[in-house]
C-alpha cells in the first residue's frame, strides 16, 4: 500500500503516516521512556490502512527534559489532529510509560475508541528524569491534567539493585518495594480504566523485569 509521510515540528516533533487514499481510523503511537518517535511502528500501521501519528512527548523543545509533569493535553491535542484529518475512530498504542499515558488519556477523553497498552501499569508513578526546572527530586507526578499534577506513587530510594555491574537493567524490584513502602498512595494513584469509553487491549509479560505490568 502506498503511504504519504509528513514530518511535524509544531506543536511537537513527530511524523504522520497515512494511506495515499486516506483512511478513517487514526492511531497515536507513543514510545516509552526512550523518548523516541516510533517512526517504524507508525509506518507499519499505515501500511495496514491506518493513519498513524508518532510524536515525541518529552525531551524536545518546550517539553520537560524527562517524564515529569507532562501535560496529558499533549495527547488530547494529538487526538484533535487525527480527528481533524478525517479519523472517525481513534486509537492510542503505547508502550510502558507511553501505555500509562495512553490509559490516562482514554480515561479523560471519550473520543479515544481503543487503547493498546504494551507493558502497562495500573497506577500513576512518579517522574522519570527531570522536569522543566532540571531537578529529578523531590519526586513529582509524571503527568498533569488541566495544570494539576495527578496523584502518584513515589519511589523508595533505599532499594539497591541485585544485578551485577554490566547486567541487563532490571528494576521491577524497586517498583514492588515502592508499592509496599507507599501503600497509602496506591488508591489515589490508580488509573480508573473502568471509566474509559475506549476498548482496552492490555499486553503484559510475567517475566517483565522493568516493572510489575502483569499484576
Amino acid at each position: 500500500m502506498d503511504i504519504v509521510e509528513r514530518e511535524l515540528t509544531d506543536p511537537w516533533e513527530g511524523v504522520l503516516f497515512a494511506p495515499a487514499g486516506g483512511g478513517d481510523v487514526g492511531v497515536l503511537v507513543l514510545a516509552g521512556s526512550s523518548g523516541r518517535v516510533e517512526r517504524e511502528r507508525a509506518r507499519l500501521l499505515a501500511r495496514q490502512g491506518f493513519t498513524a501519528l508518532a510524536i515525541r512527548w518529552f525531551g524536545s523543545f518546550g517539553q520537560p527534559p524527562g517524564i515529569c509533569e507532562v501535560p496529558l493535553e499533549t495527547f488530547t491535542a494529538a487526538v484533535d489532529l487525527l480527528r481533524l484529518g478525517g479519523a472517525r475512530r481513534v486509537g492510542i498504542l503505547g508502550t510502558s510509560k507511553g501505555a500509562e499515558a495512553a490509559l490516562l488519556t482514554a480515561v479523560r477523553d471519550p473520543r479515544v475508541d481503543v487503547v493498546v497498552a504494551l507493558s502497562p501499569t495500573s497506577r500513576v508513578w512518579c517522574n522519570v528524569g527531570p522536569g522543566h526546572d532540571g531537578a529529578h527530586h523531590p519526586y513529582r507526578s509524571s503527568w498533569t491534567w488541566r495544570g494539576q499534577p495527578l496523584p502518584f506513587v513515589p519511589m523508595d530510594d533505599s532499594w539497591t539493585s541485585p544485578e551485577p555491574d554490566g547486567g541487563p537493567v532490571a528494576i521491577r524490584g524497586w517498583y514492588e518495594l515502592s508499592e509496599r513502602t507507599f501503600a497509602r498512595s496506591l488508591p489515589a494513584a490508580e488509573i480508573p480504566v473502568e471509566s474509559a469509553a475506549a476498548d482496552l487491549v492490555l499486553v503484559a509479560g510475567g517475566d517483565d523485569a522493568m516493572w510489575p505490568s502483569l499484576p
